[in-house]
């Protein structure tokens, strides 16, 4: 499966994808629409701490004085302040403390710059549907045009597989750091409490679990393409893919919940809910390393075994 120079021929089909994607402006297309997409969102989150701010007191008047007049009216005409998310009752506070059960986390998560709080639970929720969109065709194509016999000429087929998705993997992780500065950029330009250098430390903290959680779904992506001779295949298998490990996760879950956790049917589920990549979403969010650090090591093991079990059945497939 592997020829005699593999590395030198992974980084050479790599470089050769990213080239590929910068002239057929894929690559800068996708970006731009993701961009796009998280400056939107950034804009709407300030939109909601402007209407989550309280209303003022209307100004007091003297009962006992004839000659009193009301005091005069202030425009507040200071921009949006982030921190007000964060304070006692505040619905985004609630919603932080509902779904983390553990008060170190809470803490921890309030520590951090809501813009990018928000910015990495919008990434979550949409990279998993970006990259079974742009990634899933990337081997299905070269089947399409015929043109992985010429390559199939002159590296082995793992070589081929993981040079492709490790240019796919490079594009993603550049285009999620881009979507981390139009944040911090939309955050500075329209709050007035902004820190940039805290959200900076926040983006770069955050960014190798979603980095993580992006390989996992780049496996998957690689899986169906690795199954199918179409470009419109291949992205119809990853998204039924997707939506599969989706409800499997949370129909595991809705089982778990009723059940002790020592019943043997609960731990098979909860075995069969590893193999999804949402299973391990929420532990993302915490400040220990045993556990933020386990879901990661968890989700590239995951892309490993979707990209190993691909390469099963495509080292038998005829090109």
């Amino acid at each position: 499966m592997f020829g005699p120079t593999p590395l030198r021929d992974i980084f050479l089909v790599a470089g050769f994808e990213l080239r590929e994607m910068v002239r057929s402006r894929r690559a800068a297309l996708f970006t731009a629409l993701y961009l796009l997409v998280a400056a939107m969102g950034s804009y709407f989150f300030v939109w909601i701490l402007t209407h989550v701010e309280p209303p003022r007191p209307p100004p007091r008047r003297s009962v006992f004085s004839a000659s009193a007049r009301p005091d005069p009216v202030v425009v507040n005409s200071d921009k949006p302040e982030e921190k007000r998310l964060f304070e006692r009752g505040s619905p985004f506070r609630m919603i932080v403390t509902g779904s983390i059960n553990e008060q170190a986390a809470v803490d921890f998560l309030v520590a951090q710059s809501p813009i990018t709080l928000f910015h990495f639970l919008i990434s979550l929720s949409m990279l998993p549907l970006v990259i079974m969109i742009t990634s899933s065709e990337s081997i299905a194509q070269e089947h399409q045009t015929r043109g992985v016999r010429f390559i199939g000429m002159r590296t082995g087929r793992a070589e081929f597989v993981i040079g492709k998705l490790l240019g796919q993997g490079a594009t993603i992780a550049g285009m999620t750091l881009l979507a981390g500065g139009v944040c911090i950029a939309v955050a500075w330009w329209k709050l007035g409490d902004f820190e940039f250098f805290p959200a900076l430390g926040s983006i770069l903290l955050f960014w190798p679990r979603l980095l993580a959680y992006c390989i996992a779904f780049l496996g998957l992506a690689g899986l169906c393409s690795m199954s199918s001779t179409s470009t419109v295949a291949s992205r119809t298998f990853s998204l039924v893919g997707v939506v599969f490990l989706w409800i499997m996760n949370h129909f595991a879950e809705f089982y778990q919940s009723g059940v002790p956790a020592d019943d043997p049917h609960a731990r098979a589920w909860h075995f069969i809910q590893f193999f999804s990549p949402f299973s391990h979403q929420n532990d993302l969010w915490y400040p220990e390393f045993s556990r933020y650090g386990y879901a990661m090591g968890s989700l590239v093991l995951l892309a490993v075994i979707y990209v190993a079990l691909g390469l099963a059945f495509y080292r038998k497939r005829d090109l």
